[in-house]
């Protein structure tokens, strides 16, 4: 009886066993195939098929989330727009200054490398030798500090004595020590270099004091040899020991003050800072040369 009852407890468990066996491996391979499918499933849709998100949360958090975004980038670019509109006058300002203070700068160093030699470190003009068919003279450099005032109170505009040093830098004054410089007149600066130069005798402009004398001759020396010659008989400007006999009194006393503006070739410049006095020298000193 007891082998008999071990014997059927023994096949039971066998049984069991065999049962739990086939139980766990049949969960497995339907864990595995369930797996499968779903690879197989999701590997198969394409990306653009896959199910989006509904429509509770596209027209809640999605939208939201949103139009947080834009809100937040929306007040950014109403706060930056103004503080960069408020900022670009004072950025642009600072621009031009410093690039004007940069050309002014590369103006003064060609002005000292090129005319200083001529026209004094400080545009204070100055004397040079330069010599004419053989015979050397000596010519005074005009003061290129005063020569806005100068011409100003001789009844011209800021425009045309800027365009008189133009052509002065650029031309030159044939007969007389001032060579071309202006590339497109055969000179070695190109239309940057002269700018800056222009630049630098803007920037160091200066009231043109009076007259220290009037001693006709030493005026004429300092100020109207350069151009009319040292002994008065024409070189860039015109033979003075005949100009009463083109001109009446008044006339050349007008042209001293007032200065004359030429276009194809140089310009006499303004006087009248020089004072009456001085002029009235001149003008004595002019009639006293005068060929009879």
């Amino acid at each position: 009886m007891l082998a008999n009852i071990l014997a059927i407890n023994s096949r039971v468990g066998t049984a069991i066993a065999v049962i739990g066996g086939l139980a766990v491996f049949g969960l497995l391979l339907v864990i595995t195939a369930a797996g499968e499918l779903r690879g197989r499933r999701k590997a198969r849709i394409p990306a653009a098929f896959r199910p989006g998100p509904s429509d509770e949360e596209l027209e809640s958090k999605v939208l939201i989330r949103y139009m947080l975004l834009g809100g937040v980038a929306l007040l950014i670019i109403a706060l930056w727009l103004p503080a960069y509109w408020w900022h670009e006058p004072a950025r642009l300002a600072s621009k031009q200054k410093s690039i004007a203070a940069e050309t002014i700068d590369q103006g003064k160093q060609q002005f000292q490398t090129l005319c200083a030699q001529c026209h004094g470190l400080d545009a204070s003009g100055g004397v040079r030798d330069y010599v004419i068919d053989g015979i050397s003279r000596k010519y005074a450099e005009p003061p290129l500090k005063f020569i806005y005032d100068r011409y100003t109170k001789g009844g011209r505009n800021t425009d045309d004595i800027t365009q008189i040093i133009y052509d002065a830098i650029n031309r030159g004054r044939p007969g007389t020590p001032m060579p071309t410089w202006g590339l497109p007149f055969g000179g070695p600066l190109n239309s940057r270099q002269v700018d800056t130069i222009v630049a630098f005798l803007q920037s160091i402009q200066q009231p043109f004091p009076a007259a220290q004398t009037i001693d006709g001759g030493a005026l004429f020396e300092a100020n109207c040899a350069i151009c009319h010659g040292t002994n008065a008989k024409g070189g860039v400007g015109p033979n003075l020991t005949v100009e009463l006999q083109r001109n009446t009194r008044d006339e050349v006393t007008k042209t001293i003050m007032d200065g004359r503006l030429n276009i194809n070739r140089p310009s006499m410049p303004a006087w009248a800072g020089l004072g009456d006095p001085a002029i009235e020298a001149l003008v004595q000193f002019i009639e006293s040369i005068q060929v009879r």
